[in-house]
């Protein structure tokens, strides 16, 4: 009978720890492919979706006109869209594709992780591994897996807090991570939280004789900043407001795919021109604010100009290309601009500019300057009652005032 020496158990206790680190850190490796995964394959189902739009498209496209010309219009118009369905469908089999690749994670490593890991553990907090992520536009992103030693919980947004002065970067816990964390050993991301913060604010008006506007809009919250859309619809009412409330729908879906603005404008011009139907135009206005960098990219499709005011000055910028549909081919605008803390960027409407004549823009612009109000809801309701009030309370177009304020995180009180 083999009686184990000290060393011969010390050797297979280091062993099953080794396996027990191993076995971990492929898990930690497994869950961060699959983060990048999932980001791929959300984008793969975003091309997959647009293409049974224009499939749905076709079911409706069929007409009884006996009309040779229209009939060939209609073949011609549907062929395209089955031609960009076809397309999409590529792309988003060739996303799920790169989605089964590997990726390289970074792990932190070296003294620093050793000083992290040793910190934590003088609060019962144990963590075993720490890896780094270069998330979109250099954002850092944090992973790591953590249990309490003790019997007590403890919030995420503490652990956030002691990662921050360690690590000497301000971190927020990520959404999907649990509230507390216990005993039981769990994987928690933290991503570095954004310099400034944004409000926003909107104020419409509906045209006389109408129920509901042609105009819509939305502020897509993403990570590290917030995208302002604006669409407005040919003509008025239901129609107008059925076709713009769809391309701002498409819009945050192809956005949270991934994708940037020009990309959303290009895709979106395809689409409008594979339906063939002039009646159902509709403008796309685009304005991403950066809240790390301070900084906004606007991209139009035939939207009214985009004005950011700073104290008494006021930038207006403009896009020369037609609504969607209308410049297919083309390559979209992006135009970049630097923010500072106090800035305000006002996008509007064409019915806003109804009654202000030929120069309405610096009109409006002039206006704008004259106005000094820091608070974005406060902003936006003004704006809008100096554009009823230009056309006489007679309201013949939809009106739309976005108004979104960008202040450092700790000058963010307005009046």
């Amino acid at each position: 009978m083999h009686i184990r020496t000290w060393a011969e158990r010390k050797n297979e206790k280091e062993a099953a720890v080794k396996t027990k680190y191993l076995d971990f850190e492929a898990q930690q490796s497994a869950y961060l492919l699959d983060y990048d995964r999932r980001r791929i394959l959300n984008c793969a189902d975003t091309f997959q979706e647009l293409a049974a739009v224009m499939g749905e498209m076709d079911r409706g496209a069929d007409a009884g006109s006996s009309n040779r010309e229209e009939l060939l219009k209609l073949k011609h118009a549907k062929d395209t869209r089955k031609q960009y369905a076809s397309h999409m469908r590529q792309m988003a089999g060739l996303m799920q594709a790169v989605a089964d690749t590997s990726v390289q994670l970074i792990r932190l490593g070296g003294r620093q992780e050793k000083q992290i890991v040793r910190a934590l553990a003088g609060e019962g907090i144990i963590v075993q591994d720490i890896y780094l992520l270069r998330g979109q536009e250099d954002r850092l992103e944090i992973s790591l897996s953590a249990y309490m030693r003790r019997e007590r919980n403890m919030t995420v947004m503490q652990i956030a807090g002691y990662l921050s002065v360690l690590m000497d970067i301000r971190l927020m816990p990520e959404k999907r991570n649990p509230y507390f964390i216990g005993c039981e050993p769990v994987s928690l991301y933290f991503e570095e939280e954004p310099v400034f913060c944004c409000m926003t604010a909107a104020a419409t008006a509906v045209e006389e004789n109408e129920v509901v506007s042609g105009d819509s809009y939305s502020f897509l919250e993403e990570d590290g900043g917030l995208t302002i859309i604006l669409s407005d619809g040919v003509g008025s009412g239901e129609s107008a407001q059925k076709d713009s409330s769809r391309i701002v729908d498409l819009t945050e879906r192809i956005l949270d795919a991934g994708l940037g603005l020009q990309m959303a404008v290009q895709l979106l011009d395809t689409m409008a021109d594979a339906e063939g139907d002039e009646s159902r135009m509709a403008t796309l206005d685009l304005c991403r604010i950066d809240l790390k960098r301070a900084e906004c990219e606007i991209v139009k499709a035939g939207g009214a100009a985009t004005f950011i005011k700073r104290g008494d000055q006021v930038e207006k910028i403009s896009g020369m290309r037609l609504p969607l549909g209308m410049s297919v081919g083309g390559q979209p605008v992006s135009q970049t601009r630097k923010l500072q803390s106090g800035d305000m960027v006002v996008m509007i409407s064409d019915g806003v500019l109804e009654n202000w004549g030929c120069d309405g823009e610096f009109l409006f612009a002039r206006r704008l300057e004259e106005l000094m109000i820091s608070s974005p809801v406060d902003m936006a309701n003004r704006l809008l009652q100096c554009a009823i009030r230009q056309c006489g309370g007679k309201i013949r177009d939809d009106m739309t005032v976005l108004a979104a304020g960008v202040w450092k995180e700790e000058e963010r009180e307005v009046d």
